[in-house]
């Protein structure tokens, strides 16, 4: 028959820590079991004396580490428990509740309750404050001891590693036993009627009302309710070996498992994509079509698969680092004797995951960052933060200027220069069947008005500009103002001054004694932009590139040109040329002053160039024959004019025999002297012609000349004893339709023309050019530009013409040309030279990937991450819990603990692994030779976020 329980008394309020466990009576004392005395609990765990009333106070450590004497409280004594059920009378309750182990003289005791062992407060490893008869359990991973005698509770003495297994015998004692019995006890109920109990504070939270404390109880655990906290968990847990936890299954896993083969098959990806990233951005490739808006790929779409493609390198470069940075430390970890691995170092792998961390916990990188590892991760991270970064700097396509290229391009031919009947062929008129005869014609000099109109129009504002702004003097032809027009309304085209020497006034004047104005003004060739536009020549438009694309062409074409001279001469000096000046001349009254005029059949009376033997005549000589290169000697015929021309009125000659020049001459009001001027056109190689597209700012054609650093000029293109072109013969029948359209032969009829006005007062009284105003020539030389665009559109872009027909079927021959072009592409590569910086990221990516992918290939296969948080949760948790650590539980861990070494052992006998120190502190730095805090360096509890926080809900 069993004992009945014996009566559980409280504990004497000057009673000795002693008198209160159970297992001194084993060693001549009244209480059994030491080891689980509250103030030993307390001492060995780092806890401190809390004021409390209404309770016992329990002992802490004093500063020699000794535990004072209880004070006496003035608190009632609990009432004492009576005995319940069939519980052996041996089994008595500690000051906090908890059962002790019967005594060796209750065998009947130990049958009732299963002969199983009631958990012990399991002591940290290599904890200071151990008492010397309690042995070390190495964390009780290798399973429970069975008690060998009556007389012998627990084992005593060192029992080997964790990593040796003890015999069956040792370990058949389950963990599910003790546990059990602990909870038996912990649930014992008081008796009916009574309020309280030692035990009662062991029960389930919820049933826990009384705010009054079980004596030698802690003082927070009385003044708060159970139920905000979980003492009894942490007191329960911490003394609970995880015999239970056998492996579910191996630490390594073999190359063919399916994450081996996915991180293997990740990191093979990250290099190869991370190595053609580097050459594609060092190689920076042009892509052409490729990648445009009509043809290849999108230019949008271009870009978000380069960013996608950067982003998928840099996951899977982080993915695989991250991962070799785990197998690194684990295989580090596991093996014996070695330095283990740290918290720091775990840490390393969220730098990479999240850069802010270097900030956040800017502790762990003193420590973890100056190894070889910790600097690896380091570079790691900053090449994964910067890279996507770095890709689109220096590997996303982008509209990119390329180098210069020597090359040549080719467009179709129509018509010899200055063919009039191929301007007027591909004139735009809208009669042609009602007026077949004059439609065309009437078309060309349509053109030709509108276009001079607005030629000269926009010089006058130039110059306009120029006085109001206050500019400074411009009295050199080569810095004056140039002429412009407009091809196909879209282009600008831009001329420029040329042969500049023969345009000093001065020195003409010097030579001659007369005021001879001299200009040449040549403008770009217009069939460079037919060129550029023909797609075999391969040139992307700004169409082609979403419309913001740009290139630059510098084309060693000749260039159409128009030569402006007009000399200042007297009446007598201008009689030979005059009809009304001739002798027997028939001339009539024109109202105008005493101004005479031809009859209208006056041209009859004009000698012809050769008589009927052959003879040439060379009409009447003139004091200006050298300056114009008139008579026998040049073999050139002089104009002959029907009158003088009144005031601000001018007169025209086109009809001149054999001649390349039309001739136009006028008088400004006031002045003594006319002015005759001479206009004759011709191809000069001494320019090259630029052409500027851009989607943006539009196109703009222009000039340069005469400029012995420029490479593209016409004159390169051929040898250098070459015959050029002289003035084009055809220009003047094209000149006469330019001078019909706009009236300038007006004078004869004296309809004073606003146009004509505007030009007399140009003409030069001084030999010198204003600075404010233009010079007659300049005036006409841009007025007349016209005929050069026209006249040179689907023309030779060479000085000679070389086909038999002047005008050819179309599309008409290719005709190549040299030419320097410089093209915008979609290019991988950097724009600015700051943005080479980022070679280095790509570097970095590409060698980290390459390491990673030679370390997996050289090891056979993967062992469980430690470092990742689910893993080193699971193996936490099921670990030992050690004073290293101590005070981390509730801010985490700092300083020292991040430095402390783990390794990871493994209990055979339970197939269990676990984390273990790997060295009693920090193998080296500042912390190695400080010991582990005590517990009073950590001050009073803090209890109130703990509440709060436990009793709030979450919106998410």
């Amino acid at each position: 028959m069993a004992e009945p329980l014996r009566t559980l008394h409280p504990v004497a309020e000057d009673a000795d820590e002693n008198d209160v466990s159970p297992l001194s009576s084993r060693r001549g004392h009244s209480s059994p079991i030491k080891d689980f005395s509250p103030s030993n609990f307390f001492r060995r765990d780092g806890y401190q004396k809390m004021d409390a009333d209404d309770a016992q106070e329990m002992v802490s450590l004093d500063e020699s580490g000794q535990p004072p004497r209880a004070v006496p409280s003035s608190s009632p004594p609990p009432p004492q428990l009576p005995p319940i059920g069939n519980a052996s009378p041996e089994l008595g309750l500690g000051g906090l509740g908890i059962s002790g182990l019967p005594s060796r003289n209750s065998s009947t005791t130990s049958a009732k309750v299963g002969n199983k062992r009631p958990s012990s407060y399991r002591k940290p490893v290599r904890s200071t404050t151990t008492p010397p008869d309690t042995p070390r359990s190495h964390h009780g991973l290798l399973g429970s001891t069975a008690s060998t005698a009556p007389s012998t509770p627990m084992a005593s003495g060192h029992t080997g590693g964790p990593s040796i297994p003890r015999s069956h015998s040792q370990s058949h004692s389950s963990w599910d036993g003790q546990s059990s019995f602990v909870e038996g006890a912990a649930h014992l109920s008081p008796p009916p009627g009574s309020d309280d109990g030692p035990g009662k504070h062991l029960g389930t939270p919820a049933t826990t009302t009384s705010a009054r404390g079980t004596p030698g109880q802690l003082d927070t655990r009385r003044e708060l309710p159970d139920e905000e906290f979980d003492d009894e968990l942490f007191y329960k847990g911490f003394g609970r070996p995880p015999s239970y936890c056998s492996s579910r299954g191996d630490i390594h896993e073999k190359r063919t498992s399916w994450l081996s083969i996915t991180i293997f098959a990740l990191s093979i990806y990250s290099t190869v994509m991370s190595g053609i990233w580097l050459v594609v951005a060092i190689l920076q490739p042009r892509w052409g079509r490729g990648i445009s808006s009509r043809e290849g790929l999108n230019p949008s779409t271009g870009t978000t698969l380069s960013a996608l493609i950067s982003k998928t390198i840099e996951m899977t470069f982080v993915t695989v680092f991250v991962a070799c940075l785990g197998q690194i430390l684990t295989r580090r970890a596991f093996v014996r004797n070695t330095i283990g691995m740290t918290l720091g170092e775990m840490t390393m792998r969220n730098w990479v995951f999240q850069p802010g961390s270097l900030i956040t916990h800017a502790e762990t990188i003193p420590n973890a960052g100056s190894t070889i590892l910790g600097a690896l991760a380091l570079t790691a991270t900053v090449a994964a933060t910067f890279y996507t970064t770095a890709s689109d700097a220096m590997v996303a396509p982008k509209l990119k200027y390329g180098e210069w290229e020597s090359k040549e391009l080719s467009a179709h031919i129509r018509a010899s220069y200055a063919n009039p009947e191929w301007v007027k062929m591909v004139c735009p008129s809208v009669l042609g069947d009602e007026d077949e005869k004059y439609a065309a014609e009437s078309c060309m000099n349509i053109q030709f008005s509108g276009q001079s109109y607005r030629n000269l129009r926009n010089y006058m504002q130039v110059w306009t500009a120029i006085n109001d702004n206050g500019t400074e003097a411009l009295d050199k032809l080569e810095d004056r103002p140039r002429g412009t027009t407009l091809l196909f309304d879209n282009t600008t085209l831009i001329g420029d001054w040329i042969e500049t020497g023969a345009g000093d006034v001065a020195a003409n004047f010097e030579r001659y004694s007369r005021i001879v104005n001299n200009v040449t003004l040549a403008m770009p060739h217009p069939g460079v932009y037919g060129a550029a536009m023909d797609k075999i020549n391969g040139i992307l438009q700004p169409s082609d590139l979403d419309g913001v694309g740009e290139y630059t062409i510098k084309a060693g074409v000749v260039s159409p040109s128009v030569n402006v001279m007009c000399v200042n001469m007297n009446k007598d000096e201008l009689a030979p040329l005059v009809y009304t000046e001739w002798p027997g001349a028939e001339t009539e009254q024109t109202g105008v002053g005493n101004q005479t005029i031809g009859h209208d059949a006056w041209m009859n009376e004009v000698p012809k160039p050769e008589d009927k033997d052959g003879e040439r005549n060379y009409l009447n000589r003139t004091a200006v024959d050298d300056i114009f290169r008139w008579g026998p000697e040049y073999e050139r015929w002089p104009p002959v004019f029907q009158l003088y021309p009144a005031d601000y009125n001018l007169i025209t000659n086109s009809t001149v025999w054999s001649s390349d020049s039309i001739y136009i001459m006028g008088k400004n009001l006031g002045a003594e002297n006319y002015t005759l001027c001479e206009l004759k056109s011709w191809l000069s190689p001494n320019c090259s012609t630029r052409f500027d597209v851009s989607g943006r700012a539009g196109a703009r054609m222009s000039v340069n000349c005469e400029d012995p650093d420029d490479e593209d000029i016409y004159l390169h293109s051929f040898a250098e004893d070459q015959e050029w072109a002289s003035a084009n013969m055809d220009w003047r029948w094209l000149a006469d339709g330019w001078r019909l359209s706009m009236d300038l032969n007006g004078g004869a009829y004296n309809n004073n023309a606003s146009n004509a006005r505007f030009l007399t007062q140009l003409a030069l009284d001084e030999p010198k050019l204003p600075s404010y105003l233009p010079s007659m020539a300049e005036a006409l030389a841009v007025y007349a530009s016209s005929t050069l665009v026209l006249g040179s559109t689907d023309t030779p872009f060479r000085h000679y013409w070389e086909w038999e027909e002047t005008i050819l079927d179309p599309p008409g021959p290719l005709q190549a040309f040299n030419a320097s072009v410089r093209t915008q592409q979609y290019t991988s590569g950097h724009v600015s030279d700051w943005q080479s910086v980022f070679y280095v990221v790509l570097v970095l990516v590409f060698a980290i990937n390459l390491f990673c992918l030679i370390y997996l290939v050289l090891r056979s296969g993967l062992v469980t991450d430690f470092t990742e948080p689910q893993n080193l949760f699971a193996l936490a948790v099921n670990s030992p819990p050690s004073e290293q650590l101590k005070g981390s539980c509730g801010a985490g861990p700092v300083k020292r603990d991040l430095v402390v070494p783990w390794r990871v052992a493994y209990a055979p006998s339970a197939n269990h692994y676990f984390f273990e120190e790997a060295n009693s502190g920090p193998w080296k730095g500042k912390y190695a030779d400080q010991a582990v805090s005590t517990a009073r360096e950590y001050g009073q509890a803090k209890t109130s976020s703990y509440k709060r926080l436990s009793a709030n809900k979450g919106w998410i």
